[in-house]
């Protein structure tokens, strides 16, 4: 994917302008590389971050790097204009693939919008990011050795039909987040930009359908004494704002999340747990498998798509915490 949008602005977005640009791989950390433009006799380099789509609760992330890395440029496939917006009022200039532009610096201006023709050929999705896709992509990024597993293994510890296994795989080379390596080996690509979409495909497409209901407990006040239940750790862990807590003890949770394997009634008997429409304890199906469960709480990278996914700004910033702590430098 990075290869594809390199390609289209230098080579067709920017030449129709007249413009010439060259690509280059600075050894700067969390920079995707730098975009030297020539305009008007001027050099003007622009260090890059490149993504398919980029999604409010990553700005924060953009802007950090944008004040450390000046002129800033983004790079996407396609930008919500809401995005646009808080793009330029930081001072960050973009590019498009449907070929607009909005690049402003001391002695370079352009500007271009309300182009709809996309320069990017329709990509190809396969199955990588279907319900089944994304317990697997889960799978490989919690280990991503896994991908190299029997299709029997892959199925059985994804939970999913083992004749779904080989078009994830396919789906995963197509888009360009897996690479051949010989007949028998496969390697993920450009894991952290896997991550960010599987967070955005798993709260649209699986998170819904693990939906079990939302409970609250019989005494309200046990509400405040969460963490005193002793759940089954291989079978209902923490997420949510629950699992943000317990990770960086900066959040007090104000709706807490339940991820489970045991019944209903269990859930009632054991936790003293009611069903209720309006409860403030919402549950989910747990889809995943322990191999050595630790602790009470999701992993990681559940925790931080669920936490994503409230909107709420401190539940942003606790999702931030447990990405830099413990999911940055597994990736």
């Amino acid at each position: 994917m990075e290869g594809n949008l390199i390609y289209t602005v230098i080579n067709e977005i920017l030449k129709e302008h007249k413009i010439n640009a060259f690509w280059e791989k600075p050894f700067i950390p969390n920079i995707d590389g730098a975009l030297n433009i020539d305009y008007k006799g001027h050099n003007h380099r622009f260090y890059v971050e490149i993504k398919k789509e980029l999604r409010e609760f990553q700005l924060h992330q953009i802007f950090n790097l944008a004040e450390e890395y000046k002129p800033f440029l983004v790079i996407a496939e396609n930008l919500f204009p809401k995005i646009k917006d808080a793009l330029v009022e930081h001072g960050i200039a973009y590019i498009e693939m449907n070929g607009n532009i909005n690049i402003e610096t001391e002695n370079f201006l352009l500007k271009v919008e309300g182009k709809r023709n996309k320069y990017l050929q329709p990509e190809k999705h396969g199955r990588a990011f279907t319900k089944a896709g994304l317990k697997a992509i889960f799978l490989f990024l919690t280990n991503e050795n896994e991908i190299n597993d029997t299709y029997r293994e892959i199925a059985r510890n994804a939970g999913i039909a083992i004749g779904n296994v080989k078009l994830i795989h396919e789906g995963l080379i197509e888009e360009g987040y897996a690479l051949k390596l010989n007949e028998k080996e496969l390697k993920l690509t450009d894991r952290k930009e896997l991550l960010q979409k599987w967070v955005t495909a798993y709260t649209e497409k699986l998170k819904p359908t693990l939906y079990i209901g939302n409970f609250r407990f019989n005494n309200p006040n046990e509400f405040i004494k969460w963490k005193e239940l002793n759940l089954e750790r291989t079978l209902t862990q923490w997420g949510g704002e629950g699992a943000g807590n317990i990770y960086t003890d900066y959040l007090q949770p104000e709706v807490l999340t339940l991820y489970t394997n045991e019944k209903k009634a269990n859930l009632i008997k054991e936790y003293r747990l009611l069903p209720d429409p309006d409860g403030n304890v919402i549950v989910y199906e747990k889809f995943w498998k322990d191999k050595k469960p630790f602790k009470n709480v999701v992993p990681p990278i559940v925790a931080y798509a669920d936490l994503l996914a409230t909107g709420n700004r401190r539940c942003i910033e606790t999702a931030q915490k447990i990405y830099e702590q413990l999911i940055d430098n597994t990736l």
